[in-house]
């Protein structure tokens, strides 16, 4: 609890009065400095004790594409068995700070409030701490006092339509033996982990999770499968921030596409990051979640060696600057690989091109045009 500036004022004005009353004799100077003192005393009175109300701040949805709705939903309950007094409710949200003023409330009785949150860029947005700002009625002295928690909206960078055509050549004697009795739909298991929301019940292991006492699902891998590996470029010097923007919606939006199609993914930067997606929803929910804090940095370059590649099969995506010599070495190990170059102007031409690289590059700084183009190319 602490005074206000009114609140100060007053203080200030109340000793000020005193000390002329004593020093003038006069009794009414006195009087209304004992007025002014009693009423700060007394702002103290409405702003003391616990609160004794229940207040709560849920967030709705947790998890949205950047422009979508996300709300904060806050309920405050008098659990009281007298009327309790409003004040105002503060919400931490981003660098933001929402008031949210809270009426009166009579005894048992409760009251919800909404306010938007901002989705307007992706990122991991911390909403909280809540505080209660309790003041009396002339605004003389004030409390504020934590009782919420903080929590977070993923804002995930916006998709856009994508077709993966089917992709994959035979293998070759120096590629890897195949599957000793390939068969269509032929899966070979991969490992055992814990079950996340979203996987296959049929998949659970009943002696594995026995032993451990959770539930363990197998994970497959078709050997025949494409992988689907993007490479993102995340140099400060290489992109300016807009055009990295556009560079992580490409990103996201072929991640997606290759889950929809349950092909496993790989993710890698040029800051060294290399992440597995999972086919499925709970992978690319950890997929998407990567990406709203994915920066710009000052890496130097791809290191090719830890991005791997499954030899003639699948898709390679380079996203960001215009690629390397060496990244066009590398995709050449895919069946099909494309590059784009948002930080271009885009290609008048309006078709791919193949520039010294010999890697089919699209030049849009837009991703809605530029994966528009590129869809235009992948056989149906």
């Amino acid at each position: 609890m602490r005074l206000t500036a009114r609140g100060a004022a007053v203080l200030a004005g109340a000793v000020a009065l005193l000390v002329a009353g004593v020093v003038l004799n006069l009794p009414l100077l006195r009087a209304l400095a004992g007025m002014a003192l009693g009423a700060v005393a007394l702002a103290f009175v409405p702003t003391a004790g616990r609160l004794r109300l229940g207040v709560t701040r849920a967030v709705h949805p947790d998890r949205v594409d950047v422009g979508q709705a996300a709300f904060a939903e806050l309920v405050v309950r008098n659990r009281t068995h007298s009327r309790r007094p409003g004040f105002t409710a503060l919400d931490t949200v981003g660098s933001q700070v929402r008031p949210v003023r809270v009426r009166s409330l009579p005894p048992g009785g409760s009251a919800r409030y909404r306010y938007e949150l901002p989705t307007v860029r992706r990122g991991r947005v911390p909403v909280g701490p809540l505080t209660v700002e309790r003041t009396d009625v002339l605004g003389l002295a004030h409390s504020h006092r934590p009782v919420g928690e903080e929590t977070h909206v993923w804002v995930h960078p916006r998709r856009h339509p994508v077709r993966l055509a089917e992709s994959g050549r035979a293998r070759h004697h120096h590629e890897g033996a195949p599957p000793p009795h390939p068969m269509a739909g032929a899966m070979d298991l991969r490992a055992l982990r814990p079950y996340v929301p979203g996987d296959e019940l049929r998949h659970l292991h009943w002696k594995a999770t026995a032993r451990t006492g959770q539930l363990m699902v197998r994970e497959y891998v078709d050997p025949a499968q494409p992988w689907c590996v993007i490479v993102l470029d995340t140099r400060r010097d290489a992109l300016s921030a807009d055009a990295f923007e556009a560079a992580v919606e490409i990103v996201a939006s072929v991640l997606w596409a290759s889950a929809e199609q349950d092909r496993p993914a790989r993710l890698a930067t040029t800051s060294g990051v290399v992440v597995d997606v999972r086919p499925g929803t709970s992978g690319l929910r950890a997929a998407a979640d990567r990406l709203c804090v994915v920066a710009q940095d000052a890496a130097a370059g791809l290191d090719l060696p830890t991005v791997g590649a499954r030899l003639g099969d699948g898709w390679f995506v380079h996203v960001g600057a215009a690629p390397s010599e060496a990244v066009a070495v590398h995709a050449g190990r895919y069946a099909e690989a494309i590059a784009f170059d948002v930080s271009a102007a885009i290609d008048v031409s309006g078709s791919p091109c193949a520039p010294s690289t010999g890697l089919l590059t699209i030049r849009d700084p837009d991703a809605a045009g530029a994966l528009r183009r590129w869809n235009a190319t992948v056989p149906r």
